[in-house]
């Protein structure tokens, strides 16, 4: 059963320092005729949506992105964390943590939605105009439904709860059709579209706009597999995009840096700052490389965790020559860094050659030198590359500051190239050579010949954003879980799978037995149905 939500938390407010957040409301539930006195207090109200997103260890804050990743073919959880490796395999039962972290963390922000949707037309009373306070709730409802896209996707019906729950009795509500939630979460993100601003103030960077609940809506059609809504609707958020600003980077690299952070391309991100604990973030840290030699941890600042590990499938998915690659993934025959060590230093590296052999090299490295990256620094032969930095410039290193993107320009011409490519019509491939032809990318034009239309845009989508916590939503929706897992081989594990012969490190092995098709959804958590009168059975499988 879902938590009261204790209204509290804090959204970022400032790209800047901690001063610029607002303080934390008091942590008990809150009177609304109290409460709702000016417009700080709608700020406050709609801030509490965000932040089950950006709190506690499987939310954007660390896991959430790398975990999704590796339920999917295009990434491998290192093997450490045993609830870890046992989800990223779909080992998984109806107690299991982190899928009931992903059931709460959804429904705390349904709550807190719902609880300023319901609340901030009290301050018509405090003097506000219905023209001033329709962005806030419009921003409430934005979360409402991004909030219930992940918890459908993930779990297929669900309750539905479109006003706010006081008691634990209220909050026994059955589950509803898929269907009708996606009737709500359009409702939703169409008021957002209409009511959000073109611009957030600059002090409220990251918060969604027009254009942001624009695109969602294009996306909330794609999902629900309304091809003819999802191209008009991504032609208008495109064009709504466009005119406020937002459009492709030149250069892909550059996106995920945290130098250009809040860039043109980004519609939606979750923010952090550095050196906070309260509002920085342990996600990067989770993605730098664990394994590498003490002599080159200079090139990140530390040694990390290295649990985003790419598989040799998503490695094989890209184009020779694109360049999309050399950003994502540090892999053998890459340049892994720049040698800066206070003396030379000589590595002996190993590698195979193309008919299997092993081969050892010795490079003797002195500053400025290029380093060469070693397979064995992963378990998979790689580590991912994007949305990494140095971070030896930290104090706290362990709270990192770089933010999380959610939704990007090229994703939105993406999802227009698939509504197009759904119905049939070549113009979809106009959207996908857009994105091939950033400039840093600037691959050839994809024409017909190359495939079905929908297998183009499909390939486009996983490449351009990999390693972005996208492919498993793709993965569930197209409904090819089964065809991409079922006979353990096609997912290769290593980047020399080829030469090894144990079938741990040859292939990804997740448990998919269980599911008699191609839909594939997490179980509803069981304290949820012990607690809840409404729900007296759990998805298929558990």
């Amino acid at each position: 059963m879902l938590a009261i939500l204790i209204f509290g938390g804090t959204l970022f407010i400032s790209s800047c320092d901690e001063s610029s957040f607002l303080n934390r409301y008091p942590l008990d539930s809150p009177s609304p005729d109290v409460f709702f006195v000016n417009e700080t207090s709608a700020r406050m109200a709609v801030t509490a949506a965000y932040e089950s997103w950006r709190r506690g260890q499987y939310s954007y804050y660390r896991d959430m992105v790398i975990m999704n990743d590796a339920l999917s073919d295009d990434s491998y959880w290192r093997p450490s964390r045993a609830a870890a490796i046992a989800f990223s395999q779909w080992q998984i039962n109806s107690s299991d943590p982190i899928a009931n972290d992903y059931w709460g963390i959804a429904f705390q922000s349904v709550n807190a939605a719902n609880f300023a949707i319901e609340n901030i037309p009290l301050l018509l009373d405090k003097g506000l105009t219905q023209e001033k306070i329709d962005p806030y709730i419009a921003e409430a409802r934005f979360m409402r439904g991004f909030s219930y896209m992940f918890l459908t996707s993930f779990f297929g019906d669900v309750p539905l709860h479109d006003r706010p729950r006081s008691s634990f009795e209220d909050f026994e509500q059955p589950r509803t059709s898929v269907a009708d939630i996606y009737n709500q979460i359009i409702a939703d993100f169409t008021f957002a579209k209409e009511k959000l601003p073109e611009k957030q103030p600059s002090s409220y960077t990251g918060a969604p706009t027009k254009a942001t609940a624009a695109a969602f809506l294009a996306k909330a059609y794609l999902y629900n597999k309304e091809w003819g809504p999802a191209e008009a609707a991504a032609r208008s958020a495109i064009n709504i995009a466009e005119a406020a600003g937002y459009g492709l980077e030149d250069s892909y690299e550059e996106i995920f840096k945290h130098e250009n952070e809040r860039n043109k391309e980004l519609l939606f991100y979750i923010q952090f700052i550095d050196n906070n604990r309260s509002f920085g973030d342990n996600y990067m840290i989770q993605r730098i490389t664990r394994n590498c030699p003490p002599e080159f941890i200079h090139v990140y600042g530390m040694a990390g965790w290295g649990y985003a590990l790419p598989t040799r499938d998503l490695f094989d998915a890209y184009e020779p020559g694109d360049s999309r690659r050399e950003a994502t993934i540090h892999y053998p025959g890459s340049v892994y860094g720049i040698y800066n060590g206070d003396k030379p230093f000589t590595y002996s590296h190993r590698t195979y050659n193309t008919e299997g052999n092993l081969i050892s090299y010795e490079k003797n490295y002195t500053v400025g030198d290029k380093i060469d990256y070693d397979y064995r620094w992963s378990e998979t032969g790689m580590n991912v590359k994007k949305s990494t930095r140095n971070v030896a410039h930290l104090q706290d290193e362990y709270s990192d500051g770089l933010d999380v993107p959610i939704m990007r320009m090229a994703e939105l011409y993406i999802i227009l190239a698939e509504a197009l490519a759904e119905q049939g019509k070549e113009e979809a491939l106009t959207w996908v050579n857009k994105v091939r032809a950033r400039p840093s990318v600037n691959l050839p034009p994809k024409t017909q010949a190359d495939g079905t239309l929908i297998d183009i845009v499909r390939k486009e989508r996983r490449v351009e954003l990999a390693m972005e916590g996208h492919r498993i939503f793709d993965l569930l929706r197209w409904g090819i879980m089964k065809q991409t897992f079922g006979d353990n081989k096609k997912v290769k594990k290593h980047f020399f799978s080829d030469y090894l012969t144990d079938e741990f490190t040859r292939f990804s092995q997740p448990k998919l037995e269980k599911y008699p098709g191609e839909t594939v959804l997490l179980p509803i958590p069981q304290n949820e149905i012990d607690r809840n009168s409404k729900i007296d059975k759990n998805n298929p499988g558990y």
